[in-house]
């Protein structure tokens, strides 16, 4: 009976999913856009980490990101991720965000920490020129390539977000908790460019990850 729980299961029928078959060990599931996520249990990796551990890919339309994971008592855990990812893929999965965007990037996760009381994030992620745009009203804005990279320092992960070719201006900045507080705001160099977020600038939004 174990091993052939389906992956419905556990991954509910959420808003983003399109789809899902296959068992928990091995499964996948469609993601709104046009998107697949596999995965493939790890039984070693699992044995001695004494949680769940798989290696997973996204395919897609402009997308093809693959890494790790694992679930247990500490949390999930990231790691070893890397490929190109659209925008669309944040959209599905936070559809309440107030903007849109049809970008590609290439990202780089070492770390990132779910869940439990250490969480964190290690990353960096490069996109290309693209577009975003208000879900209110309002024209498209063209965005240059920018980067943004998360690194953790001492008990807190210290996010920032730049253009690729003028990495000294900050637009965005923001710090990850060990508890889960997400706060983030923007510099006026950051709200003249991304007009569509929505947020004055200097003031903190607070969020939980």
């Amino acid at each position: 009976m174990i091993a052939t729980i389906p992956a419905g299961a556990v991954f509910k029928n959420y808003s983003w999913r399109s789809g899902i078959s296959g068992t928990i060990w091995n499964g996948e599931v469609g993601i709104a856009g046009g998107s697949t996520a596999q995965w493939h249990w790890a039984p070693l990796r699992s044995l001695l980490s004494l949680g769940y551990a798989a290696d997973w890919r996204l395919t897609g339309p402009d997308t093809d990101l693959g890494g790790r994971v694992l679930s247990g008592l500490g949390g999930t855990v990231l790691d070893k991720v890397s490929g190109s990812a659209t925008a669309s893929l944040l959209q599905a999965i936070q559809p309440n965000l107030p903007f849109t965007c049809d970008i590609v990037a290439q990202v780089t996760i070492d770390r990132v920490v779910v869940g439990g009381s250490n969480r964190m994030m290690a990353a960096r992620m490069v996109s290309d020129p693209g577009t975003c745009r208000s879900r209110i009203a309002g024209a498209a804005t063209q965005l240059p390539s920018l980067i943004l990279t998360a690194e953790k320092t001492g008990k807190e992960t210290r996010i920032r977000l730049a253009p690729a070719t003028q990495r000294l201006k900050t637009l965005l900045s923001g710090t990850l908790a060990e508890d889960g507080t997400l706060t983030i705001s923007l510099t006026p160099e950051g709200v003249d460019m991304m007009p569509f977020i929505g947020l004055p600038a200097g003031r903190p939004f607070k969020g939980r990850l």
